[in-house]
C-alpha cells in the first residue's frame, strides 16, 4: 500500500466510527457556515457530490440551493473513459444508484452542465491538508475534472476537522482546492 492508500484507509475508518449524533452536530455547523458565506451567496451554480454514508452531508445544501433558485449539478461518472461531468437536477428524486453505489442523475434525465465563474464546486475527500490538497477515493475523477476546469470556478472541500492534517503526499496531477470547510474552520 502506498502512503496515500494508507491515509485514505485510516481516515475513512475513523469517519465510519463517528456516531449519528456527532455527524449531525458537525454537519449542522458546516451547513450553517457554508450557506452564510459570501462564496455561497454569490454563486449561481453549485456542482456538488451527493453525500453517502458518513460523508459531510450535501443533501440539505442541494435542497437549499434548489429552493433559492441556484442551478444544481451533480456528478455523473463514465468508468469506461474515466471521465466525470456534472448534470443538472431539479430535485433529489431525479437520482438513482450509479457506479460505486453513488447516487447519480438518471440516464434519461442527463443534462450536462458547463462551469463558469459563477460556479461553486463542493468536493468530497477522505483526507485533506492545510495546503488545501486532498486524497479522494482513488478513482481520480475529481482531479481530472478540476484539472480541466479549476481556473474558472471556486472549489471547496467539505471535511470534518479530524480529516485535515498538516500535509499529505501529492502528485503532479493533484489539484489543490481554493478552500476547505470543516465544522470549526475555513482553510484558505
Amino acid at each position: 500500500m502506498t502512503k496515500k492508500q494508507d491515509l485514505r484507509k485510516k481516515f475513512l475508518e475513523n469517519r465510519d466510527k463517528m456516531t449519528k449524533e456527532e455527524i449531525s452536530k458537525k454537519n449542522k455547523k458546516i451547513y450553517e457556515s457554508l450557506i452564510n458565506s459570501e462564496v455561497y451567496n454569490k454563486c449561481k451554480k453549485i456542482f456538488v457530490y451527493v453525500s453517502m454514508k458518513n460523508e459531510v452531508d450535501t443533501k440539505k445544501i442541494i435542497s437549499k440551493g434548489l429552493k433559492e433558485g441556484k442551478i444544481i449539478g451533480v456528478p455523473k461518472v463514465e468508468p469506461r473513459t474515466r471521465e466525470m461531468y456534472f448534470s443538472q437536477i431539479q430535485t433529489l428524486d431525479e437520482l438513482e444508484i450509479g457506479h460505486f453505489g453513488v447516487l447519480e442523475p438518471k440516464k434519461e434525465l442527463i443534462k450536462k452542465m458547463e462551469s463558469d465563474r459563477t460556479t461553486l464546486v463542493l468536493v468530497p475527500g477522505a483526507v485533506f491538508d492545510k495546503n488545501r490538497n486532498r486524497i479522494g477515493y482513488g478513482g481520480g475523477y475529481y482531479d481530472r475534472y478540476l484539472g480541466k476546469h479549476t481556473s474558472i470556478m471556486k472549489t471547496i472541500g467539505l471535511a470534518y476537522d479530524f480529516q485535515v492534517i498538516d500535509a499529505i503526499p501529492t502528485d503532479t496531477y493533484d489539484i489543490p482546492l481554493n478552500l476547505i470547510l470543516t465544522e470549526n474552520n475555513w482553510i484558505y
